[in-house]
């Protein structure tokens, strides 16, 4: 990732009339995650392990002026897991539908915007993503939310392996290659 490279995503509620905007710019600092929020004159900083979760933290900031920002990453209907969203260190999550597993057409990148973003606050999110868990089959479900720590459901090794090379062209890891 390049140390320029900005998002601009628009903002809504807490008085913006639909047309404000915030940048947000991210930095990899070493292992860590260092992402920053410019909107109203205003700068928010923070420094997460992965850029999904600095994006969580600065929403909660965001949330106390009644502001969502609209991109994937606030949606309701999104959530890293995975291999896939530990190679993009965040960037790419995926769309869920209940009941349903998510397709390689789900992955989008958390500053993206489309017509089926439902921006929430971060609760609201993880209350979805929880339900989301609770809908799949009980065979399936426990397996996708243990999958960080152990083996990897078949669904995420297919969809790592078909994106594998696009994010490690995308998101090459610190100090070149």
């Amino acid at each position: 990732m390049t140390m320029d490279e900005q998002y601009t995503v628009f903002l809504i509620g807490g008085d913006t009339g639909g047309d404000e905007q915030a940048v947000f710019t991210p930095h990899d600092v070493g292992t860590r995650c260092r992402l920053t929020c410019n909107y109203r004159n205003k700068v928010i900083e923070v420094e997460e392990d992965d850029y999904f979760e600095a994006l969580c933290q600065i929403r909660k900031h965001l949330e106390v002026e009644g502001i969502l920002p609209f991109c994937y990453g606030a949606s309701a209907n999104v959530f890293p897991e995975g291999t896939v969203t530990e190679m993009s260190r965040g960037l790419v999550v995926c769309k869920v539908k209940t009941g349903e597993h998510p397709k390689k057409s789900d992955l989008v990148n958390i500053f993206d915007d489309g017509y089926d973003v439902m921006p929430v606050f971060v609760s609201m999110q993880q209350k979805f993503w929880d339900s989301w868990l609770a809908s799949l089959p009980r065979s399936q479900a426990p397996e996708i939310a243990n999958s960080k720590g152990g083996e990897v459901h078949s669904l995420w090794r297919s969809l790592t392996l078909g994106f594998a090379k696009m994010l490690k062209s995308l998101f090459p890891p610190p100090g070149g290659r």
